[in-house]
């Protein structure tokens, strides 16, 4: 029987601000924050809630600024982000951890490798966007987020305008937008969202993403629009990046840059794979944010991997959902 969902948990920042987390798996286990999408919340999680009890991994997903439960952050710099996760690993008495991340998360996942290095174990990220001031960042790239990005970068108030008028109908009829918002994705990733689990916590991640509006989306969208305001080349803890070749929201050449710039990061760039790959490895991502990824046979050296020397796909066993 599936272990029950956790309640909703808060800290409150130095700031005065409050931030909303959830909590799955063993509490004596090694802690890893998760970072949600763009848009997403603390409910985003891609296995029954036994599963990170199994791997010995406590997950902790927080809601960003302007998510779900979490108050926002007018004014926040991508740079600001550590800040906020530090205070709350210090309010749980956690002095060292891993990361994880999902597509546009893995930028603020990547701002964390740049500040706190000496409180991380790993950064893993999938699906991550490079600066999008790189040569041929919007090549390959599909045409929703092509256009969230350019309304970002050159008519933000437009960009707020269009998406906060949306965001009622979204909230009020979470299914038909999450169907909109995925209707130009890879095959990989419609398989994927065919099955209802996937389907239905893609649905609740959305909902309860935008429960206050999409004021924490759009300024995701316009920090991830423009410079960064740290060098990629300063990090200075083990980065995994995982891209499928067949990514149509964020293309896989911006995996190739990342590895490229990040020093000693190891690219895992999976064939016939699309944005959703984590659901395909996620057993082998989380141990390896945990530190041990000799665990699932990851003694991965270098700064990349070919297709066909990375692991089979550990899909079985992890959805409640089995693939057919």
């Amino acid at each position: 029987m599936a272990l029950a969902e956790p309640s909703a948990r808060f800290v409150r920042l130095r700031d005065g601000r409050r931030l909303a987390y959830l909590e799955r798996g063993s509490p004596d286990g090694f802690p890893v924050v998760h970072h949600h999408g763009m848009p997403g919340s603390r409910l985003q999680h891609e296995a029954d809630p036994a599963l990170y009890s199994r791997l010995g991994v406590r997950l902790i997903t927080p809601d960003r600024p302007g998510y779900g439960l979490s108050d926002p952050h007018p004014g926040a710099r991508l740079i600001d982000w550590p800040a906020d996760l530090s205070d709350l690993m210090d309010s749980l008495g956690i002095a060292r951890f891993g990361i994880t991340a999902l597509s546009g998360g893995g930028i603020f996942a990547l701002a964390c490798a740049a500040a706190l290095p000496d409180r991380l174990t790993d950064v893993v990220v999938t699906g991550c966007p490079a600066p999008m001031q790189i040569p041929g960042a919007f090549r390959g790239m599909r045409l929703m987020t092509r256009a969230g990005l350019f309304f970002a970068a050159l008519a933000p108030w437009l960009l707020e305008a269009v998406v906060g008028a949306a965001s009622g109908l979204i909230r009020r009829y979470p299914v038909f937008a999450v169907k909109q918002f995925n209707r130009d994705v890879a095959p990989a990733d419609r398989h994927w969202l065919s099955m209802p689990s996937v389907a239905g916590g893609a649905v609740d991640d959305l909902r309860e993403g935008l429960r206050n509006g999409a004021g924490g989306y759009t300024h995701d969208l316009e920090l991830l629009a423009r410079p960064w305001g740290f060098a990629l080349e300063d990090i200075r803890v083990p980065v995994d990046l995982w891209h499928g070749d067949s990514d149509y929201v964020i293309p896989p050449q911006h995996g190739v840059y990342l590895a490229s710039v990040i020093p000693g990061a190891r690219l895992h760039m999976c064939r016939g794979e699309a944005h959703l790959l984590l659901w395909n490895h996620l057993e082998e991502i989380l141990l390896a944010a945990a530190g041990r990824p000799s665990a699932f046979g990851l003694g991965i050296t270098g700064p990349s991997t070919l297709p066909e020397l990375l692991p089979e796909p550990q899909a079985r066993g992890i959805l409640k959902t089995e693939v057919s």
